[in-house]
Order: C-alpha cells, then sequence, then structure tokens
C-alpha cells in the first residue's frame, strides 16, 4: 500500500481547533500529551471522567485562551522578559549561582527544571492576568476562623514568661565554672520551689538589671518575635508547657540563663488573620484562574474541528464554536 505523503503531511498537521487567532494541530496535541502526563499531578479539578484526548485539548484550549488574552492586554513574554525573571528570582533566594537556583527550583517545585522552565511563559502571563483582570474576592470570615481553629498548632504561640540571668565577671575557665555551678544550683532549688522563681528574679541575684525591676516577667510574646531578639531563649521554651523551668543555657549575651513559662497559649486570632487570608487566598487561586479561564470560553471564538472531541462533548457537526461548563 502506498501511502501519500501529502495526505500524511497533511493528516499529522491536521487543525484540532482554533481559538481566537491561534490554531491547535495535531502535532501541537502530540507535543502537548507529554507535558501534560509530566505536568499532570499538578494540575487540579481535572474531570477523570473524560477521555484524555479531551483532557488534553482541554488543557490547549485553556492555553491558548491565556495567550489570546495576554495578547489583547499587550502582555509579551521573551528572551529578554524570561531572564529578567530569572535573576529576580535568583535575587530574592540570594543566589548568585544559575546551577544553585536549578536545583533550588527543582526543590521547591517539585518538578525538572527543564519542564519549570518551559512553563514560565504560561506562569508569568497568568501571574500577570491575575492581578489585573481576575476576580479575587477576600476569604470569608467564617472560613478563615475555621482555618484558624483547626490549624492552631501551626499558628505558633505567644508565651509570657520570667528570666533570671547570671552573667560571668570575666571570661576565665574558673570563673565560668564557677557561674555554671551556681546557675545549676539555683535550678534545683527552682525546681523544689517554683514559687520562689518571683522573688529570686526580682532580687540583686537576677544580673538582668531591665527586668529585675519587674520580677523577670516579658509580657506575652510570639514565638516568632522571640526567636528575632533571643533564639537561645526561644529554643530553651520552645518544648515548656505553663509552670516548667527550662535547663541552664547561655544566652547571646554569654549569660547563664534560667526561664520559667508563666503562659503559653496559640498567637491570638486578630494577630495572624492577615497571613491565614493570604493563604486561603492562595489556596483558592488557581481555582478561581481556572473558573476564569473557562468563563472567557464565552468571550473568545473557538471552533473545534476534532471529531473525537466533537462527539465526546456533543458538538454537533453544524456548529463548531465550542461552550463548555
Amino acid at each position: 500500500m502506498v501511502t501519500d505523503p501529502a495526505h500524511s503531511a497533511e493528516s499529522i498537521n491536521r487543525i484540532i481547533a482554533t481559538v481566537g487567532s491561534h490554531s491547535i494541530s495535531e502535532l501541537d496535541y502530540d507535543d502537548a500529551l507529554d507535558k501534560y502526563q509530566k505536568l499532570s499531578r499538578f494540575l487540579k479539578n481535572e474531570d477523570m471522567r473524560k477521555s484524555q484526548r479531551t483532557r488534553v485539548i482541554d488543557f490547549l484550549i485553556d492555553r491558548a485562551i491565556v495567550d489570546t488574552i495576554a495578547d489583547e492586554e499587550s502582555i509579551q513574554v521573551n528572551e529578554k522578559r524570561l531572564e529578567g525573571e530569572i535573576e529576580k528570582r535568583m535575587e530574592l533566594m540570594g543566589l548568585t549561582s544559575r546551577k544553585q537556583f536549578e536545583r533550588a527550583i527543582e526543590t521547591s517545585s517539585g518538578m525538572p527544571y527543564d519542564l519549570w522552565i518551559t512553563e514560565l511563559p504560561y506562569q508569568i502571563k497568568r501571574g500577570q492576568l491575575l492581578q489585573y483582570k481576575v476576580p479575587m474576592p477576600p476569604p470569608a470570615e467564617k472560613d478563615v476562623r475555621n482555618w484558624y481553629a483547626l490549624n492552631k498548632d501551626k499558628v505558633g504561640f505567644e508565651i509570657q514568661y520570667r528570666l533570671i540571668a547570671i552573667a560571668p565577671n570575666n571570661d576565665s575557665i574558673a570563673e565560668e565554672a564557677r557561674i555554671h555551678k551556681e546557675a545549676t544550683e539555683l535550678r534545683k532549688t527552682l525546681q523544689a520551689d517554683p514559687n520562689s522563681f518571683t522573688l529570686i528574679a526580682g532580687s540583686p541575684r537576677n544580673g538582668d538589671t531591665k527586668l529585675r525591676a519587674r520580677k523577670g516577667l516579658v509580657d506575652w510574646i510570639s514565638s516568632f518575635e522571640l526567636f528575632k531578639i533571643s533564639k537561645s531563649s526561644a529554643i530553651a521554651t520552645s518544648t515548656l508547657q505553663a509552670g516548667g523551668v527550662s535547663e541552664v543555657f547561655r544566652d547571646e549575651y554569654k549569660r547563664y540563663c534560667i526561664i520559667k513559662v508563666e503562659g503559653k497559649r496559640a498567637t491570638p486570632f486578630e494577630t495572624v488573620k492577615g497571613g491565614i487570608m493570604n493563604i486561603l487566598a492562595r489556596e483558592k487561586e488557581e481555582e478561581n484562574f481556572q473558573k476564569w479561564v473557562r468563563e472567557q470560553r464565552s468571550t473568545v471564538t473557538i471552533q473545534i474541528f476534532d471529531d473525537s472531541y466533537k462527539k465526546e462533548n456533543k458538538i454537533p457537526d453544524h456548529k463548531e464554536s465550542i461552550h463548555l461548563d
């Protein structure tokens, strides 16, 4: 059997659909099939009841809609723009090596760099369209409060504590040993009688003169803020509950310290409300974007020429325009 080369080439390059001024060919489908399979675990809201061919063609249609509207909005992504985006991301990450950047991208995105870089033009267009064209209603108050109630272990905590600090008089080994022994003996006393902590924290034995007047009290502070002020104190209190007394530890000022946690609570709702709203907004971002893209099918001219797609989606032959749910 002799195959007509012209007919064969025509079949390979057969137009499956047109979206605005963009056409989608059988070759485009072949290329997209491999990419779709690689991206499938990152794609949300896919209707797995549909055939793979329909899902890949929908994937191509949605991308063509984004390209069409990006063209209308004069959003251009050329090589210079891509290089600028990469340089900006490297700067934000504090990286100067391209190899380090590629490894960091693979770790954060969960996809090979070669795949990520092919997605970057789409992601740039998507980001700008999200900013200017896609409605992003703020999360409802009840949804924010529900998230807070279910994730208190993730929002961190605030503590109220008392601190006793004893500083060596000099850097000699003998003085360090003396102060360490004194602090260790003091901790034994405090463990035996925790109520004595307030009295000693307000006495001359407390070398922190600023806190001494407040009987060593540091009022409610978030674990994040405490970490910024004193990493050693944050670590010492991280596993303590209210009433707990820390081990002796050396702080950033070379003092030997003991902490008693007076109170511990989840970070108050109002303190983290804005952050939770941002989390929920990001979670809804892709859903809102996909909804917006599908809505644009009624405004962008789309014609379908693929028989199997038309049959599966019940598109009559005489009506090749498509409006899907």
